[in-house]
C-alpha cells in the first residue's frame, strides 16, 4: 500500500493564489452588455410632427364647437 502524505494547506494556498491573480476576460464583460438588437437612433419625423399639430388643431376646433353648442339657447316664442 502506498503511503501518500498530502498537505492540504499548501494545496489550498495554491488554489487561492491562482484565483486571486486571475484577471477577468474583457470579452466576457462586454458580452454581458451586448444586445442582439441594433440601437435605434433618435430621428425627427416631420410628417409625424405635422400630423400631431393637425390633430391638435382639429381637437381645439371640436371642443370650441361643443362649447358654442352648449352656450346656444332657443329663441323666445
Amino acid at each position: 500500500m502506498l503511503n501518500l502524505r498530502l498537505d492540504l494547506g499548501k494545496m489550498l494556498k495554491g488554489l487561492v493564489t491562482k484565483v486571486q491573480t486571475s484577471k477577468p476576460v474583457a470579452a466576457l464583460s462586454s458580452f454581458a452588455n451586448e444586445s442582439p438588437f441594433r440601437r435605434q437612433k433618435k430621428q425627427s419625423d416631420p410628417i409625424r410632427n405635422g400630423i400631431f399639430i393637425g390633430l391638435g388643431i382639429v381637437l381645439l376646433v371640436f371642443f370650441g364647437s361643443m362649447i358654442a353648442v352648449l352656450l346656444m339657447h332657443a329663441p323666445p316664442l
